[in-house]
């Protein structure tokens, strides 16, 4: 993955984190002074300053009873570790395709006038497993069992984003705090709505955010926070737009649909979440975002090649996305169902790749596997492997043996299409003449 990927990876998993935990009702990192005053943190000479609006006390929040003086910060790391899986004993109410009805809900649930950009699965909202989070010991509230959703918006071309958090929680609902939400809403099923329009600026830079926050009787929590700054760009100067993509009624809108509740079931027929996929350590820098058209015709492309083989897929060929955090770089993952070569049928198509060169044997670096490969006319460079492993998913059970067919096709323009199948035996993987047409097939070009 280039470096501009890991940029953008990291911008979203750090306001992920902070956000998810704010849904907690804790703030984190950075938020040490909330008095009367503007909050303003500035640890030492030099660096940058966090800058909150003032907060007023005494004062009376609508909905609310009493209201409870601003609240000290804390800062405090949390570590999240372990294999992330849907699949988690620990949270029942939670699954796979929990996530995936809860994802199409808040999609369901946007303006007309509000649209989620070209980007991979994992940033159009999709709720991801829920973490494993190593608590500090001395945090006593359990920030577990929280699972998040992340995804850009488009308003009128104004960027923005949205971040949702959903947790069952056991503990009470957060009393009213100065400061931290504008009017408290209670409805006749009991449900606690807590809504806040506030700004905050980092080393000068302003975010405007609006956040509603559900506290439901079935033990639902749900957070829901709108914000105008782009995580995509990594110009300051560009990242704010100064618009909000949604309104706060628009947000209490996601907030109350059923299918968010920890208590609701699953609707029949349901289809799993998108599986993410990635696609190797090409540089992202070298060719242009795609739009939609482009993914349109590559998805063409790949549905013409397929057009009359006798092997059966769970979806159509042409079927690819946006790689995890790419804007360029496209892949996916089909099941072949065919009986003898049930397996998964993987793509992908990136840029910024060099034809590898003529191996020379008396070279101390020579590969045979290399020496194998196959010199087209046009200069591109065809190569295929295999693979087997074998592994026991548990202590004491068989292990499972897996075989694999690859192959390679890097142009000279730089583009790299990567087609392979994997089987379990006694399955067998597609055959190499078929990947191989498919990795050579014209117009898989970025």
């Amino acid at each position: 993955m280039s470096d501009r990927a890991d940029r953008r990876k990291d911008r979203w998993t750090t306001a992920l984190v902070v956000v998810s935990i704010m849904a907690c009702g804790v703030i984190v990192a950075g938020l040490l002074d909330s008095g009367s005053g503007t909050a303003t943190v500035e640890d030492a000479a030099g660096l940058p300053s966090y800058v909150t609006p003032t907060v007023e006390y005494p004062v009376d929040i609508p909905g609310c009873a009493t209201v409870e003086p601003p609240s000290e910060g804390e800062a405090f790391a949390m570590w999240v570790g372990g294999e992330q899986s849907y699949d988690n004993p620990r949270y029942p109410w939670f699954s796979a395709l929990k996530a995936s009805a809860m994802t199409a809900a808040v999609q369901g649930a946007l303006p007309e006038a509000v649209e989620i950009p070209l980007v991979s699965p994992t940033e159009s909202l999709l709720f991801e497993p829920i973490p494993e989070y190593e608590q500090p010991p001395d945090v006593e509230d359990d920030f577990g069992g929280v699972t998040s959703a992340r995804g850009p918006l488009l308003r009128d071309s104004s960027p923005g984003s949205l971040w949702l958090s959903v947790s069952k929680a056991d503990r009470p609902i957060p009393p009213c705090v100065a400061g931290e939400l504008d009017r408290r809403t209670t409805l006749p099923d009991g449900t606690v709505l807590d809504a806040d329009d506030t700004w905050s600026e980092y080393d000068g830079h302003r975010t405007l955010s609006r956040s509603v926050a559900g506290y439901f009787p079935d033990g639902t929590w749900i957070h829901a926070n709108a914000t105008d700054e782009n995580f995509a760009e990594a110009d300051p100067g560009n990242k704010y737009s100064g618009t909000i993509p949604l309104t706060l009624d628009e947000l209490t809108a996601i907030v109350l649909r059923p299918e968010l509740r920890v208590s609701t079931p699953v609707p029949p027929g349901t289809p799993p979440p998108p599986a993410s996929c990635g696609s190797g350590i090409g540089s992202e820098d070298d060719g242009p975002a795609l739009t939609r058209a482009d993914l349109d015709r590559l998805n063409a492309v790949l549905d013409d090649a397929w057009r009359d083989r006798n092997i059966a897929l769970s979806k159509p060929l042409g079927s690819l996305q946006l790689a995890e955090y790419s804007d360029n770089a496209v892949c996916e993952s089909v099941d072949v169902t065919t009986p003898g070569s049930e397996g998964t049928l993987r793509i992908s198509i990136e840029g910024g790749y060099t034809v590898p060169p003529e191996p020379d044997k008396y070279d101390p670096s020579y590969d045979p596997q290399a020496a194998k490969a196959t010199r087209l006319p046009d200069g591109s460079v065809l190569e295929r492997r295999e693979g087997y492993t074998s592994a026991a998913s548990d202590p004491g059970e068989p292990a499972v043996d897996e075989a694999g067919r690859y192959v390679t096709l890097t142009r000279p323009s730089g583009i790299r299409v990567s087609v392979s199948s994997t089987s379990t035996l006694p399955a067998t993987p597609l055959p190499y003449e078929l990947l191989e047409s498919l990795a050579t097939t014209p117009g898989l070009e970025l």
